[in-house]
């Protein structure tokens, strides 16, 4: 009896949209192969992955990549980030060896990364196949947010190498255009899609109908709120997605709930976020309005906020808006257009296909 593949699958730390591609993909896989045997590889909280995952899988808590330094879930520290990946660069030899190591321990038939690029060298170094999944390369963000010319060159190019080295580098939509990489293949949207369960909600906390409620979830980089000015409202309540110090009037922690935060998500009336895959996606293909910070110096936001317009409702209020409170108007424009259908996560199912279709040579 030929044994059961096994799958490494190595995720970058930079907050929880990398998890967020990934996750509904290996769900899908384990329908589709149920023996798959998944080890999981990154420097994200092992709860935080098992969240996301239905099945239970080895974890090695390891850091493949840099993480972007980050003043707050939009500020990037562009001097700290620099030395962070200069740094590991500089140790790019050893951190080589290190995968290499790591590949022999587990022995996986496939590797898929979202997207530590140094592991997807070792991967081939060691003629294991790879794939690499996500919305954007850390190549094309570094040179776009930190790059200093000749100074970083050499290290770009090892990135790119490093993600020229899959077999196929799957790009979900909405993704970066990548025409640096010759392996690069477009697919669908990959997202999670939530259960209805407003009613619940609105029993939990003694909420009349009528009632307006927003999720604030700027992602996995901590960040508090203004408190101070945030807007108050009657029939309007916030649910605070992991938001550091936000408790206070018409302020509902969404641990409280006792929901998964996609099905929160999918029973509310609008996400207050930052541009970024995992939110974007999952409010788009739940049919949940966005109301979203101004980022204009991140490479994603032109593609992002272009998509979410395109198949959603966006609305965009700048960081003094957000700071003072004032962005009530913006809400109210959201909810003065037409609802959008919740748009399928097709992206998902091409994935699992090509996945599996590596996974069956194994």
């Amino acid at each position: 009896m030929k044994p059961s593949p096994r799958l490494l699958l190595a995720v970058s730390g930079h907050g929880y949209g990398h998890l967020a591609q990934c996750a509904p993909v290996i769900n899908a896989l384990w329908k589709a192969i149920p023996g798959l045997h998944l080890a999981v590889c990154g420097a994200l909280p092992r709860h935080v992955i098992a969240e996301r995952l239905d099945r239970a899988f080895t974890f090695l808590p390891v850091e493949l990549d840099p993480v972007l330094c980050m003043h707050s879930a939009w500020e990037l520290d562009v001097p700290a980030s620099r030395r962070v990946y200069r740094e590991f660069h500089r140790n790019l030899q050893a951190g080589l060896l290190h995968d290499a190591d790591l590949l022999a321990t587990l022995a996986p038939d496939l590797v898929l990364a979202d997207i530590p690029w140094r592991l997807l060298h070792a991967a081939r170094q060691r003629n294991i196949p790879a794939v690499a999944l996500c919305s954007l390369n850390w190549a094309a963000i570094y040179a776009a947010c930190c790059g200093e010319g000749d100074a970083d060159a050499a290290m770009l190019e090892d990135m790119l190498a490093g993600y020229r080295a899959a077999s196929v580098f799957l790009a979900p939509e909405p993704a970066l255009p990548m025409p640096e990489l010759e392996n690069y293949r477009a697919i669908g949207p990959i997202a999670r899609h939530g259960r209805l369960r407003r009613e619940e909600l609105l029993a939990r906390f003694s909420l009349q109908e009528g009632v307006r409620l927003v999720v604030v979830a700027l992602g996995g980089i901590p960040t508090g709120l203004p408190l101070a000015s945030w807007p108050c409202r009657e029939g309007l309540v916030w649910l605070n997605a992991g938001v550091t110090g936000s408790t206070g009037v018409g302020m509902i922690d969404i641990a409280a709930t006792g929901m998964g935060f996609i099905d929160v998500l999918a029973s509310c009336d609008a996400v207050l976020t930052k541009p970024g895959y995992g939110t974007y996606a999952e409010a788009v293909c739940n049919g949940i309005p966005i109301l979203t910070l101004a980022r204009p110096d991140w490479p994603e936001t032109i593609y992002l906020n272009a998509w979410a317009r395109r198949y959603g409702r966006l609305e965009e209020i700048s960081a003094t808006q957000f700071e003072t409170g004032c962005f009530l108007e913006a809400l109210d424009h959201l909810w003065e257009r037409p609802a959008t259908p919740p748009l399928e996560a097709g992206g998902i199912a091409q994935a699992v296909a090509v996945i599996a279709s590596f996974l069956a040579q194994a």
